[in-house]
């Protein structure tokens, strides 16, 4: 997902709204409880518009198909039984011409213990010799992880590390150190279901997503959904459909609409 710019650090998503949407039976409103995200339309004053597609087997995500300004990129998922193992994203070119071709640009890999808890994430990039890797070790309700860049010839070097507090199988707290910085992030819930609910293996994501990427000093990543509800972090509105899940969303500050987001579903 893009990441949102709020004060010199990524803002969480999203500030619970006492609004409801009215529901209508339309594709972007359907009637199931069983919803899946179809699409993401964000908008931002300073960086301009950007979509996200997402295609499914099942409840199982396939592919994020993705703008970043005129730029075109495909995420493709890869699941070991109900757990996704492997993201490849790919740079888009030509798209829907005959000479439509897909540059890897880096990937993505997940694994699991016997729990199916995420204990290793690590990224690869074509023709570089450093590697990514993050760790994550569980004691009870909290989780300690260490993110590392290694070298095929020089000793691996600390990036990132931390702690992550949950709370009924939803992040609370995030306490991350950088060579930098400290910070501390509190969370908080609405009462409505997260867009990625019913997305099968989602939520063993979650601890890689909220950390920042691979290799990003500062910058903590923009959660749009949580494994069951939605953030209420930041200064965020947002209205439901009849499903209780999101269809808008706007992050204002100062009493000005900043970036605004709107979700379909299937």
């Amino acid at each position: 997902m893009k990441k949102i710019l709020c004060l010199l650090s990524v803002s969480l998503l999203f500030l619970a709204s006492c609004s409801s949407s009215s529901d209508s039976s339309s594709p972007d409103n359907p009637s199931s409880q069983n919803l899946l995200l179809k699409k993401i339309v964000e908008g931002d004053v300073l960086l301009g518009g950007n979509e996200s597609n997402f295609t499914y087997n099942g409840n199982k995500l396939v592919e994020n198909r993705h703008t970043a300004d005129t730029d075109l990129f495909s995420d493709i998922y890869t699941y070991t039984g109900d757990v996704i193992t492997k993201i490849e994203k790919f740079g888009v070119y030509n798209a829907g011409t005959p000479d439509e071709t897909n540059d890897l640009l880096s990937t993505d890999e997940f694994q699991y213990n016997a729990n199916n808890q995420l204990v290793q994430f690590k990224t690869t990039t074509p023709d570089s010799d450093v590697i990514m890797i993050t760790t994550y070790t569980y004691n009870g309700n909290t989780v300690t992880f260490e993110q590392y860049k290694h070298y095929l010839t020089d000793a691996p070097v600390l990036l990132k590390s931390g702690t992550i507090t949950v709370q009924n199988g939803e992040i609370v707290q995030l306490h991350m150190s950088t060579e930098f910085d400290t910070v501390n992030y509190n969370y908080t819930y609405d009462a409505k279901n997260s867009i990625f609910k019913n997305v099968v293996g989602y939520d063993k994501l979650l601890y890689a997503t909220i950390i920042g990427k691979q290799g990003n000093l500062i910058m903590v990543d923009s959660i749009v959904g949580g494994s069951v509800h939605n953030f209420v972090n930041g200064e965020f509105q947002y209205t439901y459909n009849a499903n209780n899940y999101p269809v808008t969303a706007n992050q204002s500050m100062f009493g000005s609409v900043l970036h605004t987001f709107q979700f379909s579903y299937y």
